[in-house]
């Protein structure tokens, strides 16, 4: 008996509190039902992104420029108008085509491998560089508070979109052509004051609690005490807007290709590209080609479906993050 209740209380101290922490925090997040349904609908989407990154050839092509070519051949011509949804031809046509009869279908599924993982990279960079900045101003204060503070109202007062575009025009001069790095690069130069304003917040408060003030006391430096008593204590709040600005540089991303911005050319497979492709047929009406009967008043397939499938997934992560600041945040947890 002694050596069982020994045993007992020797798993009781193996026992890994952040694991504990981490089980308890996934069990709340899975009650929050709406928020546990946007989780399992952006995991599709990123699943299908790194399907793709992995393993292209299961779409057939890999980007639009190849299917154009697996479509065409090398002499491409528009057609006279996109073909409605349709079962013939396979799932290819399910959800129609567009311009020069490109099946939306396979190009919205090979375009969620730049917008996530473009979107994905760019936070993760500004999110780290914001993160490290922001608590090192917060916990030294002084001038160098006063300094980043006053750096990230400049940032603020310009509209992010009207930013990002001047700053992808700047660096197109200097970077080559053809790909999505300037305005990667542009998006995460103007990303890491949202997280460095966000993280300066939390350390002020955090610096004063009594369990860095006991550090300070045993002879840990302020640097340490930065990186290893406070950063990991803003990173909650840091998480909840993560996966927020997740949506938001996917829309930026729609945004900046729907406007004409062409990310990486023409025929680069991303949601606002194949918006900015559409739209044009939206005032144009389906008709029977042989017979000249009106079959739609309107070509909508070719800007609302990837707009719906843009839709869901910002719906989705807002969701997502709503449900995981509930669960994150102590107030709201009692």
């Amino acid at each position: 008996m002694d050596a069982n209740v020994f045993a007992a209380k020797g798993g009781e101290k193996k026992r890994n509190p952040g694991l504990d922490n981490f089980i308890t925090t996934m069990k709340l997040f899975v009650k929050t039902r709406i928020a546990f349904v946007g989780m399992i609908i952006t995991l599709i989407y990123f699943l299908i992104a790194l399907l793709d990154a992995v393993y292209p050839q299961y779409l057939g092509v890999t980007n639009l420029s190849s299917m154009l070519a697996f479509l065409h051949g090398q002499s491409v011509s528009a057609s006279a108008q996109p073909i409605a949804p349709t079962t013939v031809g396979g799932w290819y046509y399910w959800l129609g085509t567009t311009e020069y009869n490109i099946p939306i279908f396979p190009s919205i599924l090979a375009s969620l491998k730049y917008d996530l993982g473009s979107s994905l990279l760019i936070v993760a960079l500004g999110a780290a560089t914001g993160v490290i900045i922001g608590t090192i101003a917060g916990y030294f204060g002084g001038l160098l508070d006063e300094i980043v503070m006053r750096i990230t109202d400049i940032f603020f007062s310009i509209p992010f979109l009207v930013f990002a575009i001047a700053m992808a025009v700047i660096l197109s001069r200097v970077l080559p052509s053809g790909s999505s790095i300037d305005v990667i690069i542009a998006l995460t130069i103007i990303w890491w004051p949202i997280y460095a304003r966000l993280s300066r917040g939390n350390a002020l408060t955090i610096k004063s609690l009594k369990f860095v003030e006991a550090a300070t006391a045993s002879g840990s430096s302020r640097m340490r005490n930065v990186f290893v008593h406070v950063m990991p204590n803003v990173l909650s709040a840091v998480f909840v807007q993560f996966s927020l600005d997740l949506g938001s540089i996917v829309q930026i991303f729609a945004g900046l290709d729907f406007i004409g911005f062409h990310i990486g050319g023409v025929f680069f497979p991303e949601l606002g590209n194949l918006l900015n492709i559409g739209q044009p047929y939206l005032a144009q009406p389906y008709l029977n080609l042989t017979t000249g009967q009106v079959l739609s008043s309107t070509i909508w397939w070719p800007i609302v479906i990837p707009g719906i499938f843009l839709l869901i997934f910002t719906v989705a992560i807002n969701l997502m993050g709503d449900g995981l600041r509930d669960v994150l945040d102590p107030k709201l947890r009692r």
